[in-house]
């Protein structure tokens, strides 16, 4: 055994995994033809669920809308990259800076009108 096995384990910082799954799914999205199949849709849904974050600086907010996203448009076999897009850069610029919580409800009121065009018709109505 070595002294560098009796030293403690730094623990990786939390922000790398978070980043990680970010980039991942940034390059999934410049992957994409105009028009996604439904199995890259599924392939990006699966990336994104494994983001780590557990609400902080509204990306977890991003993410939890950008997983809805998915499932509407595979959900309607339809594809919209623009709306994709639109969220995966909100979720950037949610962990690349600290917004206010004016800041956070303006982009979540704008992911909120992205995903109405493609949320499944009301029961309601």
């Amino acid at each position: 055994m070595t002294d560098d096995d009796d030293a403690p384990k730094k623990k990786p910082d939390r922000r790398a995994g978070d980043a990680a799954v970010l980039a991942l799914s940034e390059g999934l999205l410049a992957a994409m033809g105009k028009t996604a199949s439904p199995s890259d849709l599924k392939m990006l849904r699966d990336v994104v669920e494994t983001y780590p974050d557990d609400g902080r600086d509204g990306a977890g907010e991003v993410v939890a809308s950008l997983v809805g996203l998915l499932n509407d448009l595979l959900a309607s076999r339809q594809s919209d990259r623009q709306a994709l897009a639109v969220h995966i850069r909100a979720w950037r610029f949610m962990v690349s800076r600290k917004p206010d919580k004016a800041e956070r409800a303006k982009v979540m009121l704008g992911l909120k009108a992205v995903r109405e065009l493609y949320a499944p018709p009301s029961k309601a109505a």
